[in-house]
């Protein structure tokens, strides 16, 4: 979140950001930020703002574990068997856990923009002066990565559900990205 422009307040000479771990005010005066960071962020909070850093983390583990069950699946890569139908299986594996991935964090970016919109309503409604937050640069970055993410857990589900159901007379000849026998020199991964 950062400072949404209030009639109510004074000359701008602080900007405030507030995020999921800590909440930063940037003094124009000195050109210098301060942030606090909570002493333990397993202390009392809201439950809006414990699912978010939750699902968040959660987001986190997904993608993480997706990434080498997707360089395991490739077909360039040499790290499990010549076997088709194991690097399809990890494609697939690696595309189910981007899409639950992405799936996680869009629930954190749906969470957190409705408790900042809830949060600034009330505080516009009540005509309360002083600092209101709005959705700021970053939460439209996430929405985006959350987004690419879902897509991308997508495409790779329907390429390993579409490979698998490929007529056998079609697979004679798989396309690889190995170079032919003779320029091979060493070894792949």
């Amino acid at each position: 979140m950062q400072d949404a422009k209030d009639p109510h307040s004074s000359v701008g000479l602080s900007a405030r950001c507030r995020g999921l771990w800590s909440e930063c005010v940037f003094d124009n005066m000195a050109n210098l930020w301060t942030c606090d960071i909570p002493i333990s962020y397993l202390s009392e909070h809201s439950a809006v703002l414990v699912i978010t850093r939750a699902l968040v983390i959660l987001t986190g583990i997904f993608c993480l574990g997706a990434v080498p069950c997707l360089i395991a699946g490739m077909k360039c890569t040499k790290l499990i068997s010549e076997q088709v139908h194991q690097k399809y299986k990890f494609s697939l594996a690696a595309g189910t856990l981007f899409f639950l991935g992405g799936l996680s964090g869009a629930i954190a970016v749906l969470c957190y923009a409705v408790d900042t919109v809830q949060k600034y309503r009330l505080e516009v409604s009540l005509g309360i002066p002083g600092v209101t937050y709005e959705l700021g640069y970053s939460y439209w970055m996430a929405a985006a990565g959350t987004i690419c993410t879902c897509v991308t857990g997508i495409l790779l589900i329907v390429a390993s559900c579409a490979s698998t159901r490929t007529p056998r007379r079609w697979r004679r000849h798989p396309r690889v990205c190995l170079p032919p026998a003779s320029q091979r020199k060493g070894t792949y991964l």
